[in-house]
């Protein structure tokens, strides 16, 4: 599939993060029925899983913060 396939998403999925959506719902709803091939799915998953740990690490930096 070409990268604007990719790109959308990869969009879906950085929409999906920013609302809290968590990996395994993201896998289920975006990842398993892409129209991609395995080895772009894993590199979606991978996607995913950097930016929901971006997201968890976010949210436990702000947690600290507030009760500083």
């Amino acid at each position: 599939m070409g990268g604007s396939m990719v790109s959308g998403l990869q969009r879906q999925i950085a929409r999906a993060v920013r609302a809290g959506v968590d990996l395994d719902e993201i896998e289920e709803l975006v990842i398993d029925p892409a129209q991609v091939d395995e080895e772009q799915k894993a590199a979606l998953w991978l996607y995913a899983e950097a930016l929901c740990e971006h997201r968890n690490e976010a949210m436990l930096t702000a947690d600290e913060l507030a009760t500083r």
